[in-house]
């Protein structure tokens, strides 16, 4: 099964790996000054029910190839959740870039739970390359 879906999100054979945590805060517009409670609780709901596998993870921030999973998400204080991932790249330089805690990342629109998200920096735990 899990080649089936390497091979439908073009998952390529030698990949460099992040896993880990980080936060992000919802909000109502774009403006982001106004927390929506109900798409950041959505979100955490539908993540840690079905997961949530981005076959072109912030290719805004990184360009494309990057390849998210994420499995667990709690909120951990009335305008943040906190996500657990597993984010592969055959291009190094975006995992290095993920895992950098200066990258900043511009607010992104999720329309399944009309949130606006602001993405803050990424703690990798864990980083592995190709054998």
């Amino acid at each position: 099964m899990l080649a089936k879906v390497a091979r439908q999100i073009a998952l390529p054979a030698r990949t460099w790996t992040a896993s880990g945590t980080h936060t992000a805060k919802g909000y109502t517009t774009k403006a982001a000054r106004t927390v929506n409670v109900e798409g950041m609780k959505a979100d955490c709901v539908n993540i840690n029910l079905n997961r949530k596998l981005s076959a072109d993870f912030r290719g805004d921030v990184f360009g494309p190839g990057m390849k998210g999973f994420f499995y667990k998400c709690q909120k951990v204080s009335p305008d943040t959740n906190e996500y657990w991932f597993i984010i592969s790249s055959a291009d190094r330089g975006q995992i290095d870039r993920l895992c950098d805690p200066t990258t900043r990342y511009p607010v992104v629109h999720d329309g399944q739970h009309d949130t606006y998200w602001i993405d803050e920096p990424f703690t990798c735990t864990v980083r592995t390359g190709p054998p």
